[in-house]
């Protein structure tokens, strides 16, 4: 909560108006600089959400959710070994373009209804807007190693990349798992800063935080597990 300081009444942490005396609280935000909030995310992830809170328009929510609905595609595709089942390599990267955009939007609408809606029932104060924004800011870890990692692993691999005959753990296990790790590496990057925009939104502490975002993962990755059987 934030109190105004012309009449003391308590408002919400983002208000810019006070809900009494309509005194102005706090400067508002119109627009996000795409790199000066990428690169706040790195150096200062609680300032860098609480500006991305307070905007009025929330820049990239889009072209980010479609970026990391492409890494989804891929991981999807690769996960499942679909280039053993698929042989045509420009099919498969191709999929990733068509389909990862549109399934990067329904995941994070989807993902962040039940973040919002948990954060509510763990006393969460976030609006939904704030929680997709937030949701969706966090995951740039994952989209920086779709544009930075993924190329290599494509350059190395080739279509083997996404095949189990043969694995790429054969055809160069070094270069394979120090890619794989730092594809790991983004994933916890994303953990981190989806619990550091939980308490920003939702003004928890970092230990409900943390409780949230793994019951995310969890719920997530048991979704993904199940896919292997599918």
């Amino acid at each position: 909560m934030i109190a105004c300081t012309v009449c003391g009444t308590q408002n919400d942490e983002f208000a810019v108006v006070c809900v009494s005396c309509k005194s102005f609280l706090q400067m508002k935000v119109d627009n996000l600089n795409l790199f000066e909030t990428l690169w706040g995310l790195m150096e200062s992830p609680g300032a860098a959400f609480r500006r991305i809170a307070l905007a009025r328009h929330k820049n990239y929510v889009v072209l980010l959710s479609c970026l990391l609905g492409m890494a989804l595609v891929y991981s999807v595709i690769w996960f499942k070994h679909l280039g053993t089942r698929y042989p045509d390599f420009a099919l498969l990267v191709g999929a990733g373009f068509i389909i990862g955009p549109f399934a990067g939007i329904l995941f994070t609408f989807l993902f962040s209804i039940l973040v919002h809606r948990a954060g509510r029932l763990l006393g969460g104060t976030g609006t939904f807007r704030n929680v997709r924004a937030a949701t969706v800011y966090a995951s740039v870890p994952i989209v920086y190693s779709l544009v930075l990692v993924f190329p290599i692993e494509i350059a190395i691999f080739g279509p083997y990349f996404f095949s189990d005959n043969p694995p790429p753990l054969v055809i160069d296990p070094v270069a394979y798992i120090v890619l794989l790790g730092f594809d790991g590496a983004a994933v916890l990057w994303s953990l981190a800063l989806l619990i550091e925009g939980t308490v920003v939104v939702n003004g928890f502490s970092r230990v409900k935080a943390a409780i949230l975002a793994a019951i995310m993962v969890s719920l997530t990755s048991l979704a993904v597990f199940s896919l292997r059987f599918a």
